[in-house]
């Protein structure tokens, strides 16, 4: 059984009249009329809820349609029918048509099919500046769907209309592109939390950042930076590290989780997406961690034999002086800034893509 409920301005009863093959304007506007299919041809019944039932072979099987009175439009939960038919006649583009639409289309709770059909029964759009095809452009852009209406003709198109399933994605892919946009706005504040979590425990506590500037991390290299930059690699990008962090980041802003999968999943395979951010920051740590040229210079086998000597060598006013110090100050940099910057690209990239599709 398919249920509809016919919403919208006084047309919607002159279909109904269509359906029931009878004189229109003989049918209120202030009762709630319910259309079922019966073996009773055209028996009105007013049942104890004070709805007008209406019971006619001239109903398609299946179908069952419930219009509420004009002054119930606004306050009907939906959720209960599969179809919904917004009627609308000339002239097209009414603000209360709008608000209906906006109302349905917004509803959190699981709302119907939407239909739009326009009652064409004028011949003249010259008299409104909105006319049929200006609505059909409208609606076009806003991905509704909408059908016309002249006569009785045109009933079985309008009750045998499926949304098709390319509306469903739309609707789908629009919503979650929402999703994301939410996500995407808030990033900055996620952002940060995510570097205030890596200042206590992760890749930017003062424990990670002594180990990558510690006397073990030097010792039996040719360079004190690179050194640092080995310890720092292995912090960041280890299964644990903050880089993974960050992807995981980036996961659960695009792809959501494994309990609610996203459209993103449908157009992008997460994993291969995920490797190519990671990739990418790898790029631009190999990149901003190049050694500047004031450090420039081998370390001679005993200039690191003991941390006292290293010390010695990153000292004020020594060989390699606050080497730790400049190192610091750019990997930190990466960490907060870099790395944040090459997630929200991939995110405004991944989501003009998903526009695109709306």
């Amino acid at each position: 059984m398919t249920k509809w409920i016919f919403l919208g301005d006084e047309s919607r009863l002159i279909f109904v009249s269509w359906i029931l093959k009878i004189e229109q304007g003989s049918i209120s506007d202030d009762k709630t009329l319910i259309l079922r299919r019966g073996n009773v041809e055209l028996e009105k019944k007013f049942s104890g809820t004070g709805n007008v039932i209406f019971s006619t072979y001239n109903l398609p099987p299946g179908i069952e349609i419930f219009v509420p009175a004009y002054q119930d439009n606004l306050n009907i939960d939906t959720s209960a029918f599969d179809n919904c038919a917004i009627f609308e006649m000339f002239p097209f583009g009414k603000e209360s048509t709008e608000d209906l639409a906006r109302l349905l289309e917004f509803n959190k709770k699981k709302s119907p099919a939407i239909l739009f059909v326009m009652m064409d029964i004028v011949e003249n759009e010259q008299d409104s500046p909105i006319g049929l095809n200006a609505m059909k452009n409208i609606f076009s852009r806003k991905h509704r769907d909408i059908l016309t209406a002249r006569d009785e003709s045109d009933v079985l198109e309008v009750l045998h209309w499926h949304r098709p399933l390319s509306s469903d994605i739309l609707k789908l892919i629009r919503g979650e592109i929402q999703d994301i946009y939410a996500n995407s706005d808030a990033i900055f504040n996620i952002y940060e939390m995510f570097i205030s979590a890596q200042e206590k425990t992760g890749c930017l506590s003062e424990t990670a950042k002594n180990k990558i500037v510690g006397f073990a991390s030097v010792k039996g290299k040719n360079h004190i930076w690179i050194g640092y930059r080995e310890v720092a690699q292995k912090i960041l990008f280890s299964a644990n590290g903050g880089i993974k962090s960050l992807i995981d980041l980036y996961r659960r802003t695009l792809y959501q989780d494994e309990q609610q999968k996203s459209i993103a999943t449908l157009l992008w395979n997460v994993d291969s997406d995920c490797a190519i951010l990671e990739k990418k920051l790898a790029t631009k740590f190999a990149e901003v961690m190049q050694m500047p040229k004031k450090f420039q210079g081998f370390l001679n086998p005993e200039e690191a034999y003991s941390e006292h000597s290293y010390l010695s060598l990153i000292g004020k006013g020594s060989k390699f002086s606050e080497i730790d110090k400049a190192f610091l100050a750019i990997y930190e940099n990466f960490v907060k800034f870099d790395a944040r910057d090459i997630l929200i690209t991939e995110l405004e990239t991944h989501i003009d893509k998903l526009k695109n599709l709306n």
